[in-house]
């Protein structure tokens, strides 16, 4: 009988190893990470229109996949969603404002609010999550553009001798929802944890952050195509970013109304929030009454957060590696 090739697991990909091809690599593959920031909060804002009620959510969602894990539970994808109502763990208002950086009465007002439209059902009981109750949309996009972003992480990988097959698109969005509630709560527990310490650090909510990062993402796919088209990728880009982002302000940016109907945040709200960007120096109006990233010590505290979250996005993304723990026989 001759030999098959198969899949087969392996747990050889280490976070100092991802992080050495993310860094060097990074202006590649880093569009495909930031594309991924942007639909997953244009998707939870269009869902609740308001970050913090969304974010309490998910929080909550991925304590109890803690408590799957815990008891050696695990749902795929269709499982999960094919259920109207499931109870989630019982929670601790005073835990949620601390883990993501709100007072307690605001905590307290967003759950009750969470309550009055009926997506959590609170009894002596049990705590339910009623996803009937309201168009809760199933991650598909989200999940489709990780997967894009791991698998082209993956070729990188494969192509410095680290694992020995790439990981198709495919493969790692079959992987991640046959393992739905194990496998997602990497990419909750990463987004709640880097989002937050964003919004404390720097923007004071998560509607200004994803005002910022959408400034920013413009920006870098310009950037991109800049490096592109030059045909080359700089091994230090990763460390003269800002610099080379900072180099296009002053010809494009966006303005009030793009941005309004690129996050779906009314114009008024945008506005305010661009405002407190402009004060803190965070952006700048260009000559073109666009607005654009700042050359200011701010933003280049933000750069050091990005930096260090490099060694974030390895970590998450070294776990789903390994969760795959795919190769060639």
């Amino acid at each position: 009988m001759s030999k098959e090739k198969r899949l087969k697991f392996s747990t050889e990909v280490e976070v100092v190893d991802v992080y050495n091809v993310l860094t060097k690599n990074y202006i590649e593959i880093i569009t495909d990470y930031f594309e991924l920031q942007r639909i997953w909060l244009n998707n939870a804002y269009i869902t609740f229109k308001d970050l913090d009620k969304y974010f309490i959510l998910m929080s909550l969602v991925s304590k109890t996949f803690d408590s799957y894990t815990e008891y050696f539970i695990k749902y795929n994808f269709d499982q999960f969603y094919n259920v109207d109502q499931y109870e989630i763990k019982k929670f601790n208002i005073v835990h949620i404002a601390k883990d993501l950086s709100i007072s307690k009465e605001t905590a307290r007002r967003k759950i009750l609010e969470l309550e009055k439209i009926g997506i959590i059902k609170k009894n002596k009981k049990a705590v339910i999550i009623n996803r009937k109750a309201y168009n809760l949309q199933k991650p598909n996009t989200s999940i489709h553009m990780i997967s894009k972003f791991l698998a082209n992480l993956s070729k990188l990988l494969q192509k410095n001798n680290i694992i020995h097959q790439q990981i198709s698109n495919l493969d790692m969005e079959l992987l991640i929802k046959n393992n739905y509630t194990h496998c997602w709560n990497y990419f909750l527990k990463f987004q709640i944890e880097m989002l937050t310490t964003f919004k404390q650090k720097f923007f004071k909510d998560y509607e200004t952050v994803q005002i910022w990062a959408m400034i920013v993402y413009n920006q870098n796919l310009s950037l991109t195509k800049k490096i592109k088209t030059s045909n080359k990728y700089p091994e230090k880009v990763k460390d003269n970013y800002l610099s080379e982002l900072l180099s296009l302000t002053e010809t494009l940016g966006l303005n009030a109304m793009t941005i309004s109907d690129l996050t779906g945040i009314p114009r008024p709200t945008v506005i305010r929030k661009l405002n407190f960007l402009i004060k803190n120096r965070f952006v700048d109006k260009n000559i073109n009454g666009l607005y654009v990233v700042s050359n200011s010590s701010k933003v280049k505290e933000v750069d050091k957060f990005r930096l260090e979250n490099v060694s974030k996005i390895s970590e998450m993304s070294c776990k789903l590696f390994n969760s795959a723990r795919i190769y060639k026989e």
